[in-house]
């Protein structure tokens, strides 16, 4: 695939943020630091150079989860670059205050997460789907569960916009849309063949990107629920996607050593970030909310300069 005029600037810059592998990773509201959480049972940020004119980054903090836990999700504060939220292995959701490294609140959830959504509208609601195919509505202000429901299918990723006004989940049968917090089921939208493991909304709630087990990411339109694309570049599984800051550029990857960009509104050519030593799969990526950079994790090689607490830092040489 060629690179195409938008990205013939940007470079990309491998950085060993972790010992161990790399599971999740998060931009800061402002765009200027990057959460990373691993199997070291650490959540380090970093203060990453947008225009790779740094050399070498070091973290700001590291925040030590508890009881050896390995960080699987972390997301952080919709509008403060001063708090974020980690999942363990463990039925807990965690609130850390990043100026101390320290825990703001440890709650209590019904079981083991696997994922986590953070309510733009009111950044006191946050979401989780566990092990159990169950999602728990969390108020932080009150340290507890206020809603959980039991689905009797398997949930993956969720959302909600940014008007919190609807509320999305990934599960086996498509992705399901809820109004919010009524949770009245409104529409489950059939563009996969296969169980959808991940899903992402851009910063307008214009689009809807959701990727499968069936190697396809589709994008929606929100307004008319149509699918108006669908991006075949990957041979397995698509793990994880992201809209970039402006609403134009959709990155994608998965169960394949490559990321694959494609844009949204016309028919330009997909091309791949090229990647010095692709990871056997792609764990996690993010676009910068403020810039068109992109951080990638995923499944490193044990050896060499690329280790498994390796990310990719993919942005425009200044």
């Amino acid at each position: 695939m060629a690179i195409d005029l938008p990205f013939a600037r940007h470079v990309t810059r491998d950085i060993n943020v972790h010992k161990k592998k790399v599971y999740c990773l998060d931009w800061d509201c402002n765009g200027r630091r990057l959460a990373t959480g691993s199997n070291d049972q650490t959540v380090r940020v970093w203060k990453i150079d947008s225009r790779h004119r740094e050399k070498s980054e070091r973290h700001e903090v590291e925040i030590k989860m508890p009881d050896r836990l390995a960080c699987t999700c972390v997301l952080w504060h919709p509008s403060s670059p001063e708090s974020l939220a980690t999942i363990a292995q463990d039925d807990h959701v965690r609130i850390w205050d990043t100026r101390s490294g320290k825990s703001a609140a440890n709650i209590p959830t019904p079981d083991m997460n696997l994922y986590m959504a953070w309510s733009p509208h009111d950044p006191n609601i946050v979401a989780t789907a566990s092990n159990r195919n169950m999602v728990s509505f969390i108020d932080i202000r009150r340290n507890k569960v206020f809603k959980s429901v039991k689905n009797n299918q398997l949930v993956n990723e969720l959302a909600f916009t940014r008007d919190g006004k609807l509320f999305l989940q990934a599960t086996e049968s498509g992705v399901e849309m809820y109004r919010f917090p009524e949770l009245e089921k409104l529409s489950s939208l059939n563009g996969h063949t296969g169980t959808v493991l991940t899903l992402t909304l851009d910063a307008q709630d214009r689009y809807m990107a959701s990727g499968g087990a069936d190697a396809i990411a589709a994008v929606w339109d929100l307004e008319t629920l149509a699918c108006i694309r669908t991006c075949t570049q990957m041979d397995g599984e698509i793990k994880t996607l992201s809209i970039s800051h402006d609403s134009q550029y959709l990155a994608y990857a998965g169960e394949q050593d490559m990321v694959v960009i494609e844009a949204l509104q016309d028919g330009r050519t997909p091309w791949t970030v090229p990647m010095s030593k692709p990871p056997k799969t792609i764990e996690s990526l993010a676009w910068n909310p403020k810039y068109p950079v992109l951080a990638v994790t995923g499944n490193f090689g044990e050896t060499g300069s690329h280790s498994f607490g390796s990310i990719t830092i993919y942005a425009p040489i200044s």
